[in-house]
């Protein structure tokens, strides 16, 4: 099951919607249907952007349901690039869409429009850069990785904030399964040997590195 508080109820949102409580999983196909009206998805993303601005959960919540358009973006921008100026633009994509799930007026119809359009802006000026950086003398050519690398991934944001020393690999697998693929925390703490307070408090700080952004490495960024 969805965690309950990473759900909305139906009615509260739109009158379209069914009077009934909706999981992260549900929403993200209500944004994707083809017969979903434009005000409703405008309603659900408001609710989602809203809380996100209050609660580390919801933020990723968020960002797992802007992935489909963010994995375009970096699908486009990432092509041909080497794995190093690959992980620059998908921390490019990353900082901007929390930039803007953080700033965005909520008033605007078309919401996951300009949520989304300023991460492909983003991820082609940080393509740009790497592009006419000078390349070190003995470094190899560019190389087409990034396809393999992120088209596959339903988790894009989560890797490039590994890539760029946001997360480390064991808090962003936590993050995905506990919250994007909905394992209940209690599976994950058993599999891990710990206890469940001790696995929520784990999640906990990741999500909270994630939400700030604050990396280790984050001196070396442009």
């Amino acid at each position: 099951m969805a965690p309950t508080h990473l759900t909305l109820h139906g009615g509260q949102v739109h009158p379209w919607l069914q009077d009934r409580t909706y999981s992260l999983y549900q929403l993200r196909d209500v944004l994707m249907g083809e017969d979903t009206p434009n005000d409703v998805r405008d309603g659900v993303w408001r609710h989602t952007i809203r809380a996100a601005r209050h609660s580390q959960d919801w933020m990723v919540g968020a960002l797992g349901l802007c992935m489909p358009a963010l994995r375009n973006a970096a699908r486009r921008a990432c092509r041909g690039l080497s794995r190093g100026s690959a992980a620059e633009v998908e921390s490019a994509i990353l900082a901007e869409t929390i930039r803007q799930v953080r700033t965005i007026n909520t008033d605007y119809a078309r919401l996951v429009w300009y949520l989304t359009r300023p991460a492909h802006r983003a991820a082609l000026s940080a393509r740009k850069r790497e592009l006419d950086a000078p390349m070190p003398a003995g470094a190899p050519g560019q190389q087409t990785i990034c396809h393999g690398a992120v088209a596959g991934s339903p988790d894009l944001l989560l890797v490039a904030a590994v890539r760029v020393g946001v997360l480390s690999a064991s808090q962003a697998q936590l993050i995905a399964r506990t919250r994007l693929e909905n394992v209940p925390l209690t599976q994950v703490a058993d599999e891990l040997g710990v206890s469940y307070k001790a696995c929520a408090k784990r999640r906990e700080r990741a999500e909270e590195r994630l939400l700030t952004g604050h990396a280790h490495g984050a001196g070396r960024h442009r």
